[in-house]
């Protein structure tokens, strides 16, 4: 049964995925000495101690032995010391950071969703209870991902990699991965985050260079020709704007207000326990910070008052839940 249930474990995407593969054989092969010793012994000792009908006295005391004490101490350290030694390696191979990957990928996890930041200057992002993030790596090559929270402890699972790694608030971390098998692999949050945190999947798709750099490509363009359509404007102008929020997704992408005077922003929030807020940023890259409301809880509606900002394109997102709510705010000055 033991070796039946270990062939249910994956070989793996990858040579880390293959050498955590071969350790739990290694545990397999360490253990089952120790079993079949532990289950030995109780089945001596069923049959050669068990009381025979009819007698009542008391058995033979037998206090035990020091060498039996010694092997009963002995046989596990070594054990102990040879999972260590093969555990430990596998560990840095495992653990180890490339200083030189192909590629380098920010993916930020929140309640309830992924999102992925390329170097190519996109980022891909799902929807919650909706559609699953897709990213896609290049296969044999090496990718870095440094891994985020916005919220509370997620956790970073592929089971095709092996591997699983800790999305942390406030403390990124980073690890490395080269697939060498191109396929559709599915992921998922292996930490429970919360009411939907089920939902809380994705799909890593490995494919060819050339695949590769055709979809980079292609997500470019349409990253480009969203900004493209911000920039030709965000409709008129309004005094005052609502924006409500429902499944991790804001009901408006592209706002349009006045320069020089202060908007009243309305928040509803349909998330039920789920806290949103509106922050206004210069652009997407998330280095000036104009304003940003307090978190409101939903289900609950809140106005606030965002003060004058000089006429321009800026970036807004729920600074709770990033990319995947976020939008082109537009401050024009009366008559554009």
């Amino acid at each position: 049964m033991l070796l039946t249930s270990s062939g249910c474990v994956k070989a793996g995407i990858s040579s880390k995925a293959r050498d955590t593969h071969a350790l739990f054989y290694i545990i397999l092969w360490l253990a089952l000495p120790v079993f079949l010793f532990v289950e030995g012994m109780l089945v001596v000792c069923l049959v050669k101690f068990r009381r025979k009908r009819g007698d009542d006295t008391e058995p033979v005391q037998d206090y035990g032995r020091t060498s039996a004490l010694v092997a009963f101490f002995a046989g596990p350290l070594v054990v102990v010391v040879i999972l260590l030694a093969f555990g430990e390696s596998t560990l840095a191979k495992v653990d180890h950071i490339d200083p030189t990957p192909a590629q380098k990928i920010t993916v930020t996890g929140f309640q309830w969703e992924w999102s992925a930041s390329y170097p190519q200057g996109f980022t891909v992002s799902g929807k919650t209870r909706e559609s699953d993030m897709v990213m896609e790596l290049p296969v044999n090559e090496t990718t870095t991902i440094t891994l985020k929270s916005q919220d509370v402890i997620h956790e970073f699972y592929v089971p095709d990699l092996l591997y699983m790694k800790n999305a942390v608030p406030g403390h990124p971390n980073t690890f490395s991965i080269r697939p060498d098998k191109i396929g559709t692999y599915h992921g998922q949050c292996a930490q429970y985050c919360g009411l939907w945190h089920a939902q809380m999947r994705f799909v890593v798709k490995v494919v060819s260079a050339a695949d590769y750099q055709a979809w980079t490509k292609q997500q470019k363009h349409a990253s480009a020709k969203a900004a493209a359509k911000a920039k030709s404007g965000c409709g008129t102008p309004e005094d005052d704007f609502t924006i409500t929020a429902h499944n991790i997704q804001w009901d408006k992408s592209c706002i349009a207000v006045e320069a020089g005077k202060p908007i009243k922003v309305t928040i509803v929030n349909k998330d039920a326990g789920v806290a949103h807020n509106f922050a206004v940023w210069q652009s997407s890259k998330l280095k000036k910070r104009f304003f940003v409301t307090p978190d409101v809880t939903g289900v609950a509606t809140k106005t606030f008052t965002l003060p004058a900002l000089p006429a321009g394109t800026y970036y807004f997102q729920c600074d709770v839940h990033g990319p995947a709510m976020s939008g082109t705010f537009e401050v024009k000055q009366e008559g554009d």
